[in-house]
């Protein structure tokens, strides 16, 4: 029992060193889980971001290339009534 005694007070360092970098082992993986889950959340958060930001984006396009049509055939039509009131002007004029 004395040699029993003696070894654990020579090696109560050593213990106390091994029991220290058991928990500090358990803190860092829970640690390590916890900022896991957070950056998925996070890059799940992002990527829906992201795909709503394509939808707008499609929308917006599809709106922009509406629009330049509506004006191109505002502008079409206008060249056509001008071509119409120049040959109008050029058939009064005296040849």
């Amino acid at each position: 029992m004395q040699e029993l005694t003696t070894q654990i007070r020579d090696w109560w360092a050593v213990m106390l060193s091994l029991l220290g970098l058991a928990v500090w082992s358990v803190r860092l993986e829970a640690r390590a889980r916890t900022n896991t889950a957070a950056l998925d959340r996070e890059t799940a958060r992002l990527a829906e971001e992201i795909r709503a930001l394509e939808a707008r984006w499609q929308r917006q396009r599809a709106e922009d290339l509406a629009a330049r049509q509506r004006d191109r055939e505002e502008t079409n039509a206008l060249l056509r009534e001008l071509r119409a009131d120049i040959k109008t002007v050029l058939q009064r004029v005296p040849r």
